[in-house]
């Protein structure tokens, strides 16, 4: 998780650091139907506004390499990760890719990169990093400064005591940035292709007018490596027991439920949005809970976590032109012993 920069003018901003509309040189070596987060081809315009990480290019503050990043050639993985084969089956892992440690959360995130970012994290080049590349490495966290490692853990804890404290009184909270932004953005890529090609199904049980996919492999990724965060909202240890990615079209409607036992532990994470949000989205989350009614508006990747069995939730019906994509991250108790499907 980072903290948000509140800069209306971010896009134009990010754009002109990183030379305007990402170059595809090495992205398109990659299956699109596959995950990947290429830093040196991030899809800017995908990037939710007002979630770039408050990063500082100032070489005087002394950037260093992140020592516990681990960079793995391609077709590896760091065997500390302890990755099951399930987990990281729709991941491009044909890429060279550096796994920046999450060490509140006991977990890592994925960057791909491209060759000559590849060169300056292994010390094999000599060249000036140019002011974009520096960018993106400490805003993925794979160069830092002492300051900035001190930032990341107290930005951490300034968000989860609070979420924390929220939900042991209400049974909910919503947490904002829940997933760094570079992935946000490659996310939205992600989903946006797979539902355009038609591999995913449209309608099912609760809504005609959604495309839907069970336990996605990509979903599923971000599914474990959300648990620790889930766990230290909850207060207590769970494990993921299924995830459900959804993009609604307009008109549809999600009708007033509780969720069954396997979603003792609900996540819904807001993906994407169209037109495009310039903050929060126009299309809340409704909760009835214990003090009354609750309506959560959402930017994108933000989530909202609350006890699905006990909540009743709801949407209303999207207005015309709108579309949206949620993911809804499933968890339970570690002590559950029944199915997990």
């Amino acid at each position: 998780m980072v903290a948000p920069l509140n800069d209306p003018a971010w896009l134009e901003w990010i754009a002109g650091l990183l030379g305007g509309a990402s170059r595809q040189r090495y992205a398109a070596a990659f299956p699109p139907d596959y995950y990947w987060c290429l830093l040196d081809e991030l899809p800017l315009h995908l990037i939710p506004a007002g979630a770039v990480p408050p990063v500082s290019t100032d070489r005087r503050q002394g950037f260093v390499p992140n020592p516990f990043v681990r960079i793995a050639c391609p077709g590896q993985i760091p065997p500390e990760l302890a990755l099951s084969s399930a987990v990281l089956e729709r991941l491009a892992l044909k890429g060279t890719i550096a796994w920046v440690p999450q060490t509140e959360t006991d977990s890592a995130l994925p960057f791909w990169l491209g060759p000559r970012l590849t060169e300056v994290l292994e010390g094999r080049s000599s060249e000036r990093l140019r002011e974009d590349e520096l960018f993106l490495l400490t805003a993925a966290g794979l160069l830092r400064t002492e300051k900035q490692a001190e930032q990341v853990c107290q930005y951490w804890h300034e968000v989860i005591a609070p979420s924390a404290a929220l939900f042991q009184k209400r049974d909910y909270a919503p947490i904002r940035n829940l997933i760094h932004p570079f992935h946000v953005a490659a996310l939205r890529r992600y989903f946006r292709y797979m539902v355009r090609r038609g591999l995913f199904c449209l309608g099912d049980e609760q809504s005609a007018r959604r495309y839907g996919v069970h336990n996605d492999g990509v979903a599923r990724f971000f599914h474990h490596y959300l648990a620790k965060t889930v766990s230290a909202v909850v207060g207590e240890t769970v494990k993921p027991s299924y995830v459900y990615a959804a993009c609604y079209l307009s008109g549809a409607e999600l009708k007033k439920h509780i969720d069954r036992e396997q979603c003792e532990f609900s996540v819904t994470f807001c993906l994407d949005f169209s037109p495009e949000p310039k903050g929060e989205t126009p299309w809340p989350v409704r909760l009835d809970t214990s003090h009354g009614p609750v309506s959560i508006y959402q930017a994108l990747g933000d989530g909202l976590l609350y006890r699905g069995t006990r909540i009743p939730h709801y949407r209303d019906v999207l207005a015309e032109g709108r579309t949206s994509t949620s993911i809804f991250f499933h968890y339970v108790p570690e002590r559950f012993t029944g199915s997990l499907d």
